[in-house]
């Protein structure tokens, strides 16, 4: 194993290693905001439908989801750096060949090619950062991150509408390309010496989480568009349970698996996995339906939907940093139980509020956002904590794939419901609801769910900044003297003083036994 030493100790160039990570994380965030609202545009252009549009979307995401824990796995093996690299070089060609696409189905060849680089950016980012700066400012570091995340989301439907209309959709992805301006720079300063497991690639397992993974994001899409009994419905669902069964045998029998044991049998990595899910599952999914809400009610332009949801782009920003040096100073779970409640109160409002002002719901928004940068840092910083350095690119990739799968799932039950409810006379379920958008309200109220969860699951996270810190020494307490005039009670199994007081007694026997062979020994 190498590497040891810098997942203790800050690197001489943490600062430029967290730049080149934040600026490959901003573009890529920044493609997938900006690119949701020039679809329409894109679909006239290309003279296509919205079922098909749709895909550039799904299959990319479908692509991102299965190439995130195979980029972890093979870092853990073989390094994070070249991959990182190799990634932002790939997905900047993708985006190339997007740009230049001549048709649809070249442009949704290039999506996959842009979504099979853009996977390694934030698990592997998120590895080489962290170990940088080692454990101690480790939140803030992921605060850090988590606020490009937001700065990218908040620049990126302002940038893509304005784009558009001025050079058209095609220069989004050109503009996406410049993520390849981090590669000369990451050649040079990202660190080589990385901690490595030992061992090989279970390829076998992989194709199996593939699988599952696969199935388990295209039924709730495709569900949500075109009804759960449809064709691959059904065959997303035949994907992940055959994927899920095959996984679990591996699991049990490969002498290596695609997911190490080790964090199959901790507890509170599982439960940081359930957390990821459920929050993500509430804060992304209002994401996407805010936007459709805020269309076709409110009749805004995309840049004034930007302009709504800019509160929550900039609450992610400012309380991503500031959960982040909170988890380094009390810990993770105090700006968890602050965040998990925002969350709460922010879908409960927009349940309540769907179809009023377009200020209450942004302020509902930057609710929202405020209480996902104040849950997200946590969660990752947990993981840096808690796992091996060498296991440090797994475990975070594994935690990124549990994010996405969240959010596929939760914005698939949001817009189920919102379609099967229809607008037609409905009534909400939320009964200090009035008004219109009903079927909204209902969607909103569903995502309190998996916020109780996420709350509940947040009893599992340690309570102070001292607990599981990778590569710090155990506090040693001192022995206690013991006293003179008290003799301990040695009758029971085992105590520390009986244990003392025999070692005492053992060494004042032997200097007794060595004094005495040095006085009879002839002179």
């Amino acid at each position: 194993m190498t590497g040891q030493g810098q997942a203790e100790t800050k690197a001489a160039n943490a600062t430029g290693i967290l730049l080149i990570v934040c600026v490959a994380i901003f573009f890529g965030v920044l493609n997938a905001s900006a690119l949701g609202v020039v679809l329409p545009d894109i679909a006239d252009d290309l003279s296509v439908g919205t079922g098909q549009i749709s895909w550039l979307m799904t299959g990319f995401l479908l692509v991102y989801g299965v190439a995130i824990p195979f980029y972890g796995r093979l870092a853990d093996l073989f390094g994070a750096r070249p991959l990182f690299l190799i990634g932002v070089a790939v997905f900047s060609i993708g985006s190339l060949l997007s740009a230049i696409a001549p048709s649809f189905s070249l442009l949704l060849a290039a999506r996959i090619v842009q979504a099979a680089g853009g996977a390694a950016v934030p698990g592997l980012g998120m590895t080489l950062a962290s170990r940088a700066y080692g454990p101690q400012a480790r939140g803030t570091v992921l605060g850090v991150l988590a606020a490009t995340i937001g700065a990218g989301g908040a620049v990126g439907p302002f940038l893509g509408g304005a784009l558009a209309e001025s050079l058209g959709w095609q220069s989004i992805f050109v503009i996406s390309a410049a993520a390849a301006v981090t590669i000369p720079f990451g050649l040079k300063l990202l660190q080589r010496d990385e901690a490595r497991t030992v061992g090989k690639l279970d390829l076998l397992g992989g194709v199996a989480l593939a699988l599952m993974v696969t199935g388990a994001l295209l039924v709730p899409s495709e569900a949500a568009r075109s009804g759960w009994t449809s064709p691959l419905v059904l065959a997303g669902t035949a994907m992940a349970v055959i994927g899920l069964v095959s996984l679990s045998a591996r699991q049990l029998t490969a002498s290596s698996p695609f997911i190490p044991r080790e964090f199959l049998r901790n507890s509170m990595y599982v439960a940081t996995l359930g957390m990821s899910f459920s929050v993500t599952a509430a804060s992304l999914a209002p994401l996407v339906g805010l936007p459709i809400l805020l269309v076709t009610l409110h009749g805004l332009s995309p840049l004034e939907v930007g302009g709504a949801m800019l509160p929550g782009a900039i609450a992610v920003s400012l309380f991503g940093i500031v959960a982040g040096r909170l988890t380094d100073r009390k810990g993770p779970r105090l700006p968890a139980w602050i965040g998990s409640p925002l969350i709460l109160i922010a879908v409960l409002g927009l349940s309540t509020y769907s179809g009023s002002s377009v200020w209450v719901i942004a302020t509902c928004a930057g609710i929202l956002g405020a209480g996902s940068g104040l849950m997200n840092t946590p969660l990752a910083t947990t993981i840096t904590r808690i796992v091996r350095g060498q296991m440090l690119a797994s475990a975070l990739s594994i935690n990124s794939m549990s994010f996405f799968l969240g959010g596929g799932f939760g914005t698939a039950a949001l817009m189920a419901v919102v379609t099967s409810r229809g607008e037609g006379g409905v009534s909400s379920f939320n009964p200090l609801h009035s008004g219109p958008a009903a079927a909204y309200s209902d969607a909103f109220l569903l995502l309190a769910i998996p916020v109780a969860v996420a709350m509940a699951l947040s009893l599992a996270l340690p309570t102070g900044a001292e607990q599981a810190v990778e590569g710090r020494p155990a506090v040693r307490r001192p022995v206690r003297p013991v006293s003179r005039n008290w003799v301990p009670n040695c009758s029971v199994p085992w105590a520390p003083e009986c244990e003392e007081m025999a070692m005492h007694g053992a060494e004042r026997t032997l200097e007794g036994a060595k004094a005495n062979w040095e006085t009879g020994r002839p002179k």
